[in-house]
């Protein structure tokens, strides 16, 4: 660890210190450097967003090395998979993931928010959330939705030919169309929205640190990395920072707010003496506040790939010099085509079977065929997937110390599948899938289903398929879960229980995930939790 602590060269004292220019992170400086009374530090591990590999969405494809904009986090085996593990890439980069991600802008359904108040998050059910979702969105061409604010949502521009066809075989089968998805109350299914401003990718650092990164009061710090977080009597005080291999201090006059994501928050507490007292003290971590809860609740969307072939020319067939050179020239004359793409070209909710009183299913598809990385497409047929997921999985996991080494990554428990009722969920999203393939108008488009190659009907077969191939969404969150009750890490307000002075405010605070992707939850959460430290009477701490 680089020596001696040294102070900022243009200083070290600010009113309020964020740790991650992420989907909250840079919400949060944001709206708090709009008074220019207050000084802010953003603290970023990775550097500029203002690549073409991410700022065009399908410029991702040509990312070689992804170590130099993400975090690179390897799962333990899973058994509930198989033995499976996985990379889960997080953003290191302005934006954060909101950078790397599938550009899906997905608010979920209004009973999303009030299960997290039934659950205890009080505040945070519809009816409270719903305006700053509204106060984030510019969405000019949509009724209902927010006009004036700074992220641009669009209706997929390009959506595959097939998509109609697609809707309308789910209408079918019992899933009703609707024109504006981010609008749906129950079952549903609509063409994908995306955070897009004419074809140009809207992450959070173009959306909000870009417009305020003249402010004097103001200030970014990227290529840099928090080691610890600073207690004095039990109230967090500032930062040991590494940058330029030198050890820095920095301090907080009100609050530092932890912004680093699903993995990234609760780790920093752990190391710093937040966290479950027993494993604290095994790594030799001095216990600041025994909180049990740090690490856990961890779970993601499970997904799959249920793949055909089909008639209609797609993206996995497209990737020769010649289709990229035409995506090329579709993207600079008309701001169109397959550049242009999201990570699905439809969103739907729908119940896995009758009984249920809302939508357990989540529904994603699009014009692809991946191989087993999730990210590379499979070439030289045309293949289509449907993907069912899960609005609200069971299976939890966890994340835990490996050492007291802040730069050691932290070890990932997925537990992907550990509840047996999430792999019956998800065999009836296979089979529903595959019914809406089978539909008409769709069907006519497909030529055969390329997997799986099994007897759907075989529940045995079925199982060991779906254990074998779900994988993660990559929608990691509630590892620092938020509730009134004591053992939640944080209270309603985002204050770390135990401590004072000290906020998360991001992913890793939600206590139940949403249906469908999380940018837009978590900038919501960042445009919350920058009126609530705003909040007078908030320094206190909290038991």
């Amino acid at each position: 660890m680089a020596s001696p602590v040294e102070t900022l060269p243009y200083g070290g004292d600010y009113d309020y210190i964020i740790v991650g220019a992420g989907s909250a992170g840079c919400v949060i400086a944001s709206r708090l450097s709009e008074d220019p009374k207050v000084s802010v530090l953003l603290i970023e591990s990775g550097g500029s967003e203002r690549n073409w590999k991410f700022r065009i969405p399908g410029g991702q494809s040509f990312v070689k090395d992804w170590e130099p904009y993400a975090w690179l986090y390897q799962t333990k085996s899973d058994p509930s998979r198989f033995d499976r593990a996985e990379t889960w890439r997080r953003g290191r980069i302005l934006g954060g993931s909101s950078t790397i991600n599938g550009v899906i802008y997905a608010i979920g359904l209004p009973r999303d928010y009030d299960l997290w108040a039934e659950m205890g998050a009080s505040g945070w059910s519809w009816r409270h959330v719903e305006p700053f979702f509204r106060r984030a969105e510019h969405c000019p061409g949509l009724a209902g939705r927010g006009k004036f604010g700074p992220v641009h949502v669009e209706v997929l521009r390009s959506p595959h030919a097939s998509t109609d066809d697609l809707i309308e075989s789910a209408a079918a089968v019992g899933i009703p169309k609707v024109a504006d998805i981010n609008l749906a109350k129950g079952a549903a299914i609509g063409v994908a929205q995306t955070n897009q401003l004419r074809g140009l990718r809207q992450d959070s650092a173009t959306a909000y640190l870009r417009p305020a990164w003249r402010r004097p009061n103001l200030r970014v710090l990227t290529h840099a990395r928090v080691e610890r977080i600073v207690f004095d009597q039990g109230q967090a005080t500032g930062l040991q920072i590494s940058a330029n291999d030198k050890l820095f201090e920095v301090r907080a006059r009100r609050e530092i707010v932890l912004s680093a994501g699903a993995f990234g928050s609760p780790h920093l507490l752990m190391v710093s003496g937040i966290g479950p007292a027993q494993q604290l003290r095994t790594h030799g971590i001095s216990v600041v506040a025994d909180s049990q809860s740090v690490g856990g609740n961890l779970h993601d969307h499970p997904e799959l790939y249920i793949e055909y072939e089909v008639r209609d020319r797609t993206y996995s067939s497209a990737m020769q010099w010649h289709q990229l050179a035409l995506s090329g020239l579709q993207f600079a004359l008309a701001r169109r085509g397959q550049a242009i793409s999201c990570a699905s070209h439809i969103l739907a909710y729908a119940q896995s079977r009758p009984e249920e009183v809302s939508p357990d299913l989540l529904l994603f598809s699009g014009p692809w065929g991946y191989l087993e990385d999730n990210f590379t497409f499979t070439s030289g047929v045309n293949t289509y997937s449907l993907s069912p997921s899960l609005c609200h999985p069971k299976s939890r996991g966890r994340i835990e110390l490996r050492s007291a080494d802040p730069r050691e990554a932290p070890m990932i428990v997925p537990n992907l599948l550990g509840d047996r009722d999430d792999v019956l969920r998800l065999m009836r999203g296979v089979r529903l899938v595959d019914r809406i393939a089978r539909a008409k108008p769709f069907s006519d488009r497909v030529i055969r289903r390329l997997s799986p190659g099994i007897a759907l009907s075989n529940d045995e077969a079925l199982e060991a398929y779906v254990r074998e191939n779900a994988g993660i969404c990559y929608h990691a969150c509630g590892t620092c879960r938020m509730g009134d009750d004591p053992s939640a890490v944080v209270d309603s307000q985002l204050r770390v229980r135990g401590v004072g002075r000290l906020t998360v405010a991001d992913a890793s605070v939600i206590p139940l995930v949403t249906s469908g992707n999380l940018h837009a939850p978590t900038v919501m959460i960042g445009e919350r939790a920058a009126e609530l430290l705003r909040e007078p009477g908030r320094l206190k701490t909290i038991g």
